[in-house]
């Protein structure tokens, strides 16, 4: 239930708790550590990729085993999962939230197996996460492009159409479309706050969720917030900090040692200073 309670408490409070993708130790370690530093609820988050390469199992008991060392929040999300199975076997593996993607679907096949995960998660008190446009772009690093070339793909989130997959599947938070996608660009990316504020009076007791929430003004974001987005995922600018941070210390001829504590102090730091940024910028600090 600690996934329920915390969503609520936001929604209740005004503010959206950060969902940080994470792949190793190393990102593991800086979204926690920023978490514990700054009084924070937090999530982590795994997509299909990144859960078939630590293994979900290893994920669960590395996550469990920081948040019981930090003492902070954590809530474990599977992210964008592609299957009935892999939702499942998430729920079984003791993760706490898990967001079903059938966005590719035809429309009923999504519901209908968007309707399975709900039934199954019920029972344990796990939130599930549906979406029902596909949220396009991918979590990389797109500076060369402009974001527009992406956000004119997919459409706009329907509000009614929303109220009436929500209504269809039960899922208990819908992930909008509002201009945001998956990836750095070059430029802002730039939503929609008056189609956030008329999904949301379509769907009042449900959560929403930003995804694609890297790059977005934070001007943008405040006001999201404000509009009930209680959970803003970020990844991309999480990755190009990891990479970028490594590469400088393996390039760098000073360096005196090839250990892997050698190596990931200055990663470890880069990303957790994100962490940290967002966490402030959506205004969970200090919700602990």
């Amino acid at each position: 239930m600690k996934a329920f309670e915390w969503l609520k408490r936001a929604q209740a409070e005004k503010f959206a708790i950060g969902a940080f993708n994470g792949a190793s130790m190393e990102t593991f370690r800086a979204i926690v550590q920023a978490a514990a530093k700054l009084s924070s609820p937090v999530i982590i988050e795994a997509s299909h990729g990144e859960v078939t390469f630590f293994g979900m199992l290893e994920m669960v008991a590395a996550v469990r085993a920081l948040e019981k060392d930090f003492k902070i929040p954590v809530i474990l999300n599977l992210d964008h999962a592609p299957d009935l199975e892999s939702c499942l076997r998430a729920i079984e593996a003791g993760f706490d939230y898990v967001h079903f993607d059938g966005s590719k679907m035809p429309y009923e096949e999504n519901v209908r197996i968007t309707k399975m995960v709900v039934a199954t998660a019920s029972n344990k008190g796990i939130p599930v996460e549906g979406e029902m446009d596909h949220i396009g772009g991918s979590s990389n690093d797109h500076t060369s492009e402009e974001a527009s070339s992406f956000q004119r793909l997919v459409p706009f989130t329907n509000p009614e159409r929303a109220r009436k997959f929500v209504e269809e599947t039960g899922v208990d938070t819908f992930a909008s479309f509002a201009g945001n996608v998956h990836g750095l660009y070059r430029g802002a990316k730039n939503i929609d706050l008056n189609l956030l504020e008329k999904i949301k009076e379509a769907l009042p007791n449900k959560f929403l969720s930003l995804h694609g929430g890297s790059g977005i003004p934070e001007d943008q974001i405040k006001a999201a917030v404000k509009e009930g987005i209680v959970k803003i995922n970020i990844n991309s600018e999480l990755r190009v900090a990891y990479a970028k941070t490594l590469k400088t210390t393996l390039n760098d001829p000073n360096r005196t040692g090839d250990a892997v504590y050698d190596l990931m102090p200055e990663t470890i730091e880069a990303v957790q200073k994100i962490v940290e940024e967002k966490i402030k910028l959506f205004g969970s600090a200090g919700k602990v």
